[in-house]
Order: C-alpha cells, then structure tokens, then sequence
C-alpha cells in the first residue's frame, strides 16, 4: 500500500471516533412536566386537543376581550408598521438570501473573456473551437468562456441544512418579537388608560383636601383645633399635589411610547373606552408544559439556532471529504459582432480534479469551535425553556393573586362610599358639620385610588399571563415587507 493511502486511512480511522459526516441533531430532553406548579382559579386548562388548542391560541385576537376599539385599531396598526418587526423581516429575507446562495452552489458558475484581434498580429489558436489567426490575417473579435464547478458534497448537504436552520430561526424570531410587541402595545395602553383615570381622581382628590385645608385654616383661627390637626391636613393636601406632575410626566411617557412601537413621532394619542369600564374578568385560555414548548416561537427560535449550530459542525468536518472541482475552456472567434456568439463544434475542454486535504490540522480548531459554538447554542435553548416556563407559572400565580386582591379592593372601595354617604346624610340632615363630610369623601377617593391602581396591575396580569402563553402572534403576521416609510425599493 502506497505511504499516501496509509496516511489517508489513518486519518479516516482517527476521525471516526468524532463523526466524520457530523453530528445528526437530537432534541434536548428539557423534562416537560404534566402540569404548572401556580394554579390560577380563573384559568381553564385544556388538555382535549393540545396541538389544536396551540393552533388557537396563536391565532386568538386576545386583546379584543377588553372591548376597545382603539386598541383593537392600534395592535393591527403597530403589527404592520413597528420598526423592529419590520428589521427582523429583513433578517428573513437575508437569511433566505443566504439559503438562496448556497443551493445554487450545486450550479457550476460561467466566466467570459472577450477580445480583439488587430490583423497580422496573432499567430496561433484562440482556443480549440475557434479558428487557427495567422499573421496577416483578418481582423475579429473573439471570446472565451469559463466555466468551472467546484462541489465538496457533504460540505454542501450540511451547509443547506444550517441555511434552512437560519432561515427558520429568522421567522421564529419575527414571530417572538410579535409576540412580544403586542404585549407592550396593549399594556402600555391599558396603563395609559389607568394614568388618565387615576389623573382624574388625584385633581378631585387635591380639590378636596384644598377644601378640608381652607375649612381647617378657619377652624384654627376660631381656636378649634390645634395647629397639629392643621398641619395634618396641609400634609394631605401637598401629597396630593405632588401626586399630579408624576401621573402626568407618567401618560406623557406611556403616550409617546406606544406611539414609537406603532412608528409614529411623538404626540397625542385616541382613547377609547373608560378606564372603569374596561373588563377585567373572563376565562384565561392555558395550556400545558408541552404545549408551551411547542407554541413559544422564541423556544423554536433557539432550537432553530441548535439546529444550525450542529449542522455547523458537519460543515467543519465536512472538510476532510474531497472536494471536486471542473473547469473548461471554449473560444469563440468572428470577423463581425452578428456571429460572437456561434459556437464550433468542439465547444468544451474540460478537466477534472478531485481534491482531498492531506495536511491540514486548522480544520480540527474549526471543528471544536464549531461544537464550542454548538454547546452555546445548547444552553442558550435550554436557558430559553426554562424561562418560558417560569414566565407562565409567574402568570399564573400573579393573574390569581391579583385579581384576588383586586376583588378585595373593590370590597374595601365599597365600604369607604357607604360610609361617605352615610356621613353626607347626616350633612344633609344638620346633624353633622362639613369637615368629617370632607375627611370621609377624602377617603374615599384615596381608596379609589388604590382602587384603580390595583385594576390597573390585575389587568397586566392577564396581558402578561398571554404574552407567556405565546398567544396571538399569528394575527395579521406575514414575512412581507412593509415600504410605506421606506425608500419604496423591490426588495
């Protein structure tokens, strides 16, 4: 045996042990319970149909249960035209691109050399096809065209299947970052409906301590009630004062940011329905562990990055495997520009080469970096999973306790207006003077206050509790690009 076949099959031998074709991909085992650990009372699990019931969800126009037709307008609107969905787009079209790239490199490529040849300058053979120029001959043009094919097989099978991978994760991450954006559109938005409700109160609430202060100040004077009590209420009327600027910087704030998510400058913002009338109860779809990690497009996302990262790797090692390579020559010759492009007869010369590394340690370092890589990709998944649950069960347990205390609240709310309307009775009757009048109607707008706080957090539960489930990022989605606010250019 020659000493470059003994060389060849030694180091084929050597690398078995580490998958000369590459690694084929498995799926993580991330231990998917049968149920979450939070339970929420308000949440209805179906376990008939898990697959169809991921289908639903993704599809299910969530935020219309608030009944607000502005904000049923706004997430379609800032689904079409959000900056970031739109550049995660264009990664699509990139990584299409790139798979686009490297199918075609199946196809041998074709290069072309044109000339001129000036009479009696050239004696010999443009190429095997064209005809022989001798000195004093005629004029012409010529052209030489060069095809050549360069193909390592297994290089290429690994390199599409990483493009494939690309192109998936590019979606899934158009897809997550949709889920992601309806969540803060219809959050912020209900916040913001939440600061214009609770802006109305603290003005009511300041308006009315400004009264207790001025019905004290006189109380004072008459020498009825100590300077302490006055201070008292002077306290209550500066801290509801000093509430106001915060609520306004705060629906100055949330305005201008769902205007950015919904590509616009910043600016006023419709209202829709009253903040007490919005809707706060309702059955909260859930699924199970499975079907999460099924449904969360960010998880797919990670696990397409995985996917191309193992495929990486058999690109690396793909490189042992011989590389073929093809090229020809063909010229072409005429005395005029009307017959350029008439082939002779022997069209192609051809040679063929196959080429196999027989030196060349830096493909190994490029192997472990590709597993290196692999390995981040592992975790990455993996850390992804773990957090998707954890955001569910969180959901779960704050959607619950929430709307429980705010339940409680709303009790509590109840009790300071009975009281406030049993003192203005009593008002009304002569039986009782204007200042504990004024004290109960301030307590009851302080527990309005905490009231409308309260609603204002049960109602990001449920918007949370609905990012977590991955739910309604299929509304509307396409992977088209949007050029209303660009240049207009075919992409």
């Amino acid at each position: 045996m020659q000493a470059k076949q003994i060389l060849m099959l030694s180091l084929m031998v050597s690398l078995s042990g580490c998958a000369i074709w590459g690694p084929n991909y498995k799926k993580p085992d991330v231990d998917v319970e049968n149920s979450w650990t939070s339970k929420d009372d308000l949440a209805k699990l179906d376990q008939s149909s898990e697959s169809a019931d991921v289908t639903r969800l993704a599809r299910m126009k969530w935020w219309e249960q608030f009944n607000d037709p502005v904000l049923n307008k706004l997430v379609i609107y800032t689904l079409a035209n959000n900056p970031t969905i739109q550049q995660q787009i264009g990664n699509i079209i990139q990584a299409q691109g790139n798979l686009q790239s490297v199918q075609m490199a199946w196809l041998p490529t074709l290069a072309f050399s044109p000339g001129y040849r000036a009479a009696g300058t050239y004696t010999g053979v443009a190429s095997k096809s064209a005809a022989a120029y001798t000195v004093g001959g005629n004029a012409g043009y010529f052209i030489d065209f060069v095809p050549s094919y360069s193909l390592n097989i297994m290089q290429q099978l690994r390199q599409v299947e990483a493009a494939k991978a690309g192109v998936g994760m590019a979606k899934y991450q158009k897809d997550a970052m949709r889920m992601t954006i309806i969540g803060q559109i219809t959050g912020s938005y209900l916040s913001l409906r939440g600061y214009d409700y609770i802006l109305t109160l603290q003005k009511k609430l300041v308006e009315d301590t400004a009264k207790q202060y001025e019905l004290g100040l006189a109380q004072y004077k008459e020498g009825y009630i100590s300077l302490l009590t006055l201070q008292t209420y002077q306290q209550q009327y500066d801290s509801a004062k000093s509430q106001v600027p915060v609520t306004q910087n705060n629906i100055v704030a949330t305005r201008n940011a769902i205007r950015v998510l919904a590509n616009k400058n910043p600016g006023d913002l419709a209202r829709g329905l009253d903040f007490q009338k919005i809707p706060t109860d309702g059955i909260i779809p859930v699924n199970l562990p499975s079907a999460v990690l099924r449904a969360r497009p960010d998880i797919r996302q990670m696990e397409s990055g995985l996917i191309q990262a193992n495929a990486n790797i058999g690109v690396a090692t793909s490189q042992f495997f011989p590389t073929i390579s093809l090229t020809g020559n063909t010229g072409l010759a005429s005395n005029g520009l009307d017959t350029l492009f008439n082939a002779g007869s022997d069209f192609w010369q051809v040679q063929a080469a196959a080429l196999m590394p027989m030196l060349n340690l830096s493909i190994f370092g490029q192997i472990k970096s590709a597993k290196g890589i692999y390995y981040q990709a592992y975790w990455n998944y993996i850390n992804t999973v773990r957090t998707a649950f954890s955001q569910v069960d969180n959901g779960l347990s704050g959607h619950d306790k929430l709307t429980k205390s705010y339940k409680a609240q709303i009790e509590a709310y109840k009790s300071t207006v009975t009281a406030y309307d049993l003192e203005d009775g009593r008002y009304k009757q002569g039986l009782d003077s204007l200042m504990p009048v004024l004290q109960y109607k301030i307590k009851m707008e302080q527990a309005a206050l905490t009231l409308a706080s309260s609603k204002t957090n049960q109602l990001q539960t449920i918007v949370t509790l609905y990012q977590a489930l991955a739910a309604g990022y299929e509304v509307d989605n396409t992977d088209n690009p949007n050029t209303k606010f660009g240049d207009g250019r075919d992409i």
